[in-house]
């Protein structure tokens, strides 16, 4: 029979047993968060990697004739799953969640008549789009787009952009999108706003949601005194994730130095790292990282390569933090908390 135990632990009920010497053995050894890492990898996307060759990146829309000014430029805001397909998403117990929803930019670049062409950007992906744009009533415009159709994660998007207040003249961009082959999830839909980009070193992390690597994890077992003399034997579950430590560093804006860095958990050296892609509008590959950002409200996709953007300050901190990452501990926490 299982029990309720209120812990900050994915737990998992095991045989109960009298377990004194077990519980004297595991207060002794103890059950810390710094587990060191045995990989010895690090997770550099081809985007990122300062030591490859720069390439340009996709530039941003040009000004628009006066007829096109509220339709061209970045709108942004999250690409949804239509499909009814609850088992892809990612649950890590009750205290971390994912839906699949990813941020997505989509980017009119121009239009001429009744032509549109442009770019959209989600998940890593930097796709070119082309099609048709026709003007309904109420300063409302319908689009028909599709992406080229070489990549597995293609399709075709219809989407309308409308007034939602004329007296402050803002749009908004509601519509669909359907891939032309049969993905895991082949259908999505987006209600997004439009969104302007810049660069800006001094911009820091908020407090919007944890960062947990649910692909990187451990279990561990601990023991609990349900009553005199009679204890049970729970499996913990502990997901790599980062410390608070993210929050006060910022390798965009100063050279950081050794001493500041060399005592980082692993996945502190991760999240530095990569925010300073973000502040670039770096559309990430990587799952958990992706989740992680999506949830900055100053984070906007706008490249898959940004390798010819990094100041040299970022590129001097990049390599001080993957020296440091590639053997650093790992930080193992729990997500189930009420």
């Amino acid at each position: 029979m299982g029990h309720t135990l209120a812990s900050d632990s994915t737990l998992y009920p095991s045989n109960m047993k009298q377990l004194i010497p077990f519980l004297l053995l595991l207060l002794l050894f103890g059950c810390g968060d710094e587990i060191k890492n045995s990989d010895a990898d690090v997770d550099v996307e081809p985007g990122t990697d300062t030591t490859t060759l720069q390439s340009q990146p996709t530039p941003a829309p040009q000004a628009a004739e006066s007829d096109h000014a509220n339709l061209l430029g970045y709108w942004v805001g999250y690409f949804e799953k239509a499909d009814d397909n609850y088992e892809t998403d990612v649950f890590v117990d009750v205290g971390y969640y994912w839906n699949r929803a990813n941020k997505i930019n989509i980017s009119i670049d121009r239009i001429q008549d009744s032509l549109v062409e442009g770019h959209s950007v989600v998940a890593g992906n930097d796709r070119p789009f082309s099609g048709t744009v026709k003007k309904l009533e109420h300063d409302t415009y319908q689009f028909r787009v599709k992406e080229p159709g070489d990549d597995r994660y293609d399709g075709r998007f219809v989407f309308t952009i409308y007034p939602t207040s004329t007296v402050r003249h803002e749009f908004e961009m509601s519509g669909t999108w359907e891939a032309y082959k049969d993905i895991n999830i082949r259908h999505r839909k987006y209600t997004l706003k439009k969104r302007e980009f810049s660069y800006d070193p001094d911009i820091m992390l908020q407090r919007a949601k944890a960062y947990v690597d649910w692909n990187r994890s451990v279990t561990e077992t601990e023991v609990y005194e349900i009553d005199d003399n009679e204890f049970e034997e729970w499996v913990v579950e502990r997901f790599s994730s980062a410390t608070n430590l993210i929050y006060d560093l910022n390798a965009s804006n100063r050279l950081l130095t050794k001493e500041e860095v060399e005592n980082l958990k692993r996945g502190d050296l991760i999240i530095i790292r990569n925010t300073i892609y973000a502040r670039h509008g770096y559309s990430f590959k990587n799952r958990p990282l992706r989740v992680f950002f999506d949830a900055q409200d100053w984070y906007i996709p706008v490249h898959a390569d940004i390798r010819a953007d990094f100041t040299e300050i970022e590129k001097e901190n990049i390599k001080l933090l993957l020296q440091y990452e590639q053997n650093a501990a790992e930080y193992y926490d729990s997500f189930g908390r009420g």
